[in-house]
């Protein structure tokens, strides 16, 4: 550990002190007479952030020393793991989706299904399955096409089992925010109480262990603080995971922080995403950077339970990417943006240039139609998609969501789809392919920036079509040596970004660290050969 000069008082042993820890920058006297004894005391708390409370964020992170784009700020192992909300029929263990009744296996137990007798004799489903075969007449999971709302159950039965298993993380647990009292009035609340609470207390028998109160608050913990885990392979069903440190990060469409939750383990990995100096607020993001304000406002407000304020909400450009944007009907040059964001359902779009105005409800009803065709072309038809930024482009603004949407799509389809097979492209698709790139990466620089999943799986297929249409101008005899090698440098480079993030992803992910690094090492092979 790294230690640097600073004459202040230790603050285990009160002594005078000239050194630091490098890893969270607290004093310590390190003289020889305390070494031994001071560091296995701070050894065990050494941190580069600190928990604070203040008034807007209740309970939140702050760094304790400056942190570089990468550096990891914690580590943290699952509390709870279970099905998502609404999820199809799926292993209790792995969460492998159960595609056919025949190959599946039943718990003797609780009848529920699993994809083989090892994950249903599991220790995770003991305590579990003691409760649920009290409900075995009531599980009857055959059809597995469809969600069944015994699922729902399942991750909020395995948090308040906690309280007789391992109290120490019950504890940790129940002192997550949960906002009982905000969601009590909300329509989820009422399909919980039938399908968890009721079923729970009533059809399990845990009437006389846990009130009604108690298991709502156990699924307010998991709404509000738990973290989707992105699962590898089409066959794997989507599944929640609860953090408790982690949950302590406040909200802000534009973080500054990164996550990694390992698929094997649930362990989450949490690093800076840009430079974060001391005394910053740690941050992450519940939403999907790529959507509009109005969207990401609504998904807090109902998931949440808070209305979000952040720079980016609060700004009615977005931060300069205008990713809600729309384009004047009156005037060639005018951009209609909200006069209000934050009233979305009540502000004027106005126009800068014309002063012309909409109504909430005009752009709402717009953008609603918008998606709803957007969503019938489906993400893998690069005709259509191509013909959807071509007929609204009158419409939207050039960096629209659903604009930004379509070229996320057509990123990955120009180079995979079997008809746009990335040798088999014309010079024009392969700059297209570049544009829709470079126009993708503007926005992901502003609304999630640094060493992010998005800037790298961007940059990666960022890379393969530069180098063709070097190496095709090359060959063509349009450029010279020195030239195309010049080209070749700059597609390294952005390669050697892409991997560096990759790397940084699940191991298991199909991100393309791994073919990434493949590549890389060929480019800097090709360019030692020029």
């Amino acid at each position: 550990m790294s230690l640097e000069e600073s004459p202040i008082t230790c603050n285990l042993f009160r002594a005078k002190s000239s050194q630091i820890c490098g890893g969270c920058e607290e004093v310590f006297n390190f003289e020889m007479e305390y070494q031994n004894k001071e560091w296995s005391i701070h050894k065990t708390s050494c941190k580069p952030y600190k928990i604070v409370s203040n008034e807007k964020f209740g309970r939140c992170l702050v760094a304790t020393r400056n942190l570089k784009p990468g550096e990891i700020i914690f580590g943290e192992n699952a509390t709870i793991v279970g099905p998502k909300q609404g999820c199809r029929p799926c292993c209790l263990k792995c969460f492998t989706s159960l595609d056919s009744v025949a190959s599946l296996f039943r718990c003797p137990g609780c009848n529920f299904p699993f994809c083989q007798e090892q994950c249903a004799k599991s220790p995770e489903h003991e305590a579990e399955c003691v409760v649920l075969s009290r409900a075995r007449s009531c599980i009857s999971i055959n059809d597995m096409s469809k969600s069944h709302p015994v699922y729902q159950c399942i991750t909020p039965l395995r948090c308040i089992l906690l309280k007789s298993t391992q109290p120490k993380l019950f504890e940790a647990f129940s002192g997550l925010v949960h906002h009982n009292d905000l969601r009590r009035q909300t329509q989820m609340w009422r399909i919980y109480q039938v399908n968890i609470v009721q079923f729970l207390r009533n059809v399990c028998g845990l009437a006389n262990q846990f009130s009604e109160e108690e298991i709502h608050a156990a699924c307010g913990v998991l709404d509000v603080n738990a973290f989707e885990i992105r699962l590898p392979g089409s066959k794997r069903q989507q599944v929640l995971g609860l953090f408790p440190i982690a949950s302590m990060m406040s909200h802000r469409c534009v973080s500054n922080t990164h996550h990694v939750i390992d698929s094997n383990t649930y362990e989450m990995t949490v690093r800076a995403s840009v430079p974060i100096k001391k005394g910053e607020q740690l941050f992450t993001t519940y939403t999907l950077p790529l959507d509009g304000t109005n969207d990401r406002r609504s998904v807090l407000r109902q998931s949440k339970m808070f209305e979000c304020d952040c720079p980016r909400c609060s700004d009615p450009t977005e931060c300069l990417t205008f990713l809600s944007a729309l384009r004047c009907p009156r005037c060639p040059i005018g951009i209609m943006l909200p006069i209000r964001p934050l009233e979305e359902n009540e502000t004027e779009w106005q126009c800068s240039p014309c002063s012309y105005q909409l109504d909430a409800a005009d752009v709402t009803q717009l953008i609603d139609q918008l998606k709803e065709e957007f969503e019938n072309i489906g993400p893998k038809d690069v005709e259509k998609l191509e013909e959807f930024l071509s007929r609204h482009a009158s419409s939207l603004h050039p960096n629209h969501f659903l604009f930004t949407s379509v070229r996320q799509s057509l990123s990955q389809l120009y180079g995979r789809d079997e008809r746009y097979l990335l040798n088999t492209l014309t010079m024009e698709q392969l700059e297209r392919k570049v544009s829709i790139c470079q126009q993708l990466l503007s926005v992901a620089d502003v609304v999630e920036p640094g060493l992010t999943r998005l800037r790298g799986v961007t940059l990666y297929e960022l890379y393969a079509p530069m180098l063709l249409l070097a190496k095709r101008t090359y060959e063509a005899g349009h450029c010279t040596l020195a030239e195309f090698k010049e080209r070749i440098v700059a597609v390294e480079a952005i390669l050697s970004e892409a991997t560096k993030i990759l790397l940084l992803e699940d191991p298991a992910s199909t991100e393309g660290a791994a073919c990434a690094v493949q590549a890389l090492n060929q480019i800097q092979r090709w360019i030692a050969s020029l």
